[in-house]
């Protein structure tokens, strides 16, 4: 009887150890798994951080080259208006009837300029024009009082796509995208 009873302790006892280094061994791939996921999340923080510093630079740059343009547009400008006002100087001194002679006061704009603003003044208007249309949409006033993120998510649930959130919102698309693989 004493030795069926210490066998059956042995035995209970190798049960107990065997349950022990099992749950020994998952508690360890737990740890490890969290390890793995604390790295991703700090490998994903580390990439959108880079992501979002080149979009940094990029628009800094953007805007340098955007400011050079105008500063550039206005000396041409400038140069134009003092190459017209010579050249009408000139002609006055040879013109022997100078009173029939009117010197026009209008600057004079490159084409390029005036279809740039035109351009962009249609756009606007054709996407004020798009925004009244639609009739799933709230009206304006109650879209500006949502934040960004609750007006994504919105017209992401009625169906809109990247481009038009993105118009709508006047965002990036990369930064709609972004924000909507994160928490779509």
């Amino acid at each position: 009887m004493v030795s069926v009873l210490i066998g059956i302790l042995i035995v209970s006892q190798l049960i107990c150890f065997y349950f022990i280094l099992l749950l020994n061994t998952k508690l360890s791939k737990f740890k490890d798994l969290e390890i793995r996921q604390d790295k991703l999340i700090r490998e994903m923080d580390d990439a959108i951080s880079v992501y979002l510093l080149e979009m940094r630079e990029e628009n800094d740059r953007l805007i340098k080259e955007l400011s050079n343009v105008k500063q550039t547009e206005k000396v041409t400008v400038a140069k134009q208006n003092d190459a017209m006002i010579e050249t009408a100087s000139t002609l006055m001194q040879n013109n022997s009837n100078t009173e029939d002679f009117v010197m026009s006061s209008k600057p004079v704009v490159p084409k390029n300029i005036v279809k740039n603003a035109y351009s962009q003044h249609k756009s606007m208007n054709s996407a004020s024009t798009l925004d009244n249309n639609d009739s799933q949409k709230e009206p304006r006033e109650k879209n500006d009082l949502l934040t960004f993120e609750q007006q994504v998510l919105k017209l992401y649930k009625q169906g809109k796509s990247i481009d038009e959130i993105a118009k709508i919102t006047q965002k990036g698309k990369t930064e709609v995208e972004l924000f909507i693989k994160f928490h779509a």
